[in-house]
This record gives structure tokens, C-alpha cells and sequence, in this order.
């Protein structure tokens, strides 16, 4: 089992407009996590593609298995429609530990 914390909203020194950590015993659990955070995005932005979503839950899976893994999330960005070059929001998804995890769970039971 891993486990990620998934965070979307404006890129860079802000509070994310969701955050929440998940327990995944599979890429393509992690995968389809993303997907549906993409999916919430969808009306109004570009670049959450298939393609890029895989790639974020590869990253992020694989930075999972190290045996130090780095405490900054990948990122998937996102542009608003007419605005491509403007990537000011993102999907993250960052390396967690089970006590986050179970934290996260007691907190919102």
C-alpha cells in the first residue's frame, strides 16, 4: 500500500482549493484518483489529458517507492480555456505516510 496527497487549486505559494490523502495498492488506483480530481477541472481548463494523467501517477508511484522519496508533489497544470499559456492552477500529487493517512481518516469521520 502507498499513499498520496492529492491537492488541485492555484499554483504556487496558496492554500489548495481541496486537499486529501488516499491509500492506493495499485498505479492504476492512483491513476483513476487523478482522473476524477480532473474530472471536477474539466469545465473551464485544458491539460488534464489522459496521457498527462498517466504520467502524473507514474511520477508519483514511483517516487512512492524510494526509499527517500522527495517531499515536493509532481504536478499536473492546468490552463483556463482561451488562456493556454497561462498554467495557473494544478493537480499535485505528493508522497504521504500512513500516519497522514490515518490521520485523515480519523479527521474526517
Amino acid at each position: 500500500m502507498r499513499y498520496f496527497t492529492i491537492m488541485s487549486g492555484l499554483r504556487g505559494c496558496y492554500m489548495p482549493d481541496s486537499a486529501y490523502v488516499v491509500a492506493c495498492s495499485t498505479r492504476r488506483e492512483l491513476k483513476s484518483v487523478i482522473a476524477s480530481e480532473a474530472s471536477g477541472w474539466a469545465d473551464g481548463f485544458t491539460g488534464g489529458s489522459q496521457r498527462a494523467i498517466a504520467a502524473l501517477a507514474a511520477n508519483a508511484w514511483r517516487e512512492a517507492g524510494k526509499r527517500r522519496p522527495d517531499w515536493l508533489p509532481y504536478c499536473l497544470p492546468l490552463s483556463p480555456n482561451g488562456n493556454r499559456g497561462n498554467a495557473s492552477h494544478g493537480i499535485f500529487a505528493g508522497v504521504a505516510t500512513r500516519r497522514e493517512y490515518l490521520d485523515h481518516c480519523r479527521d474526517n469521520d
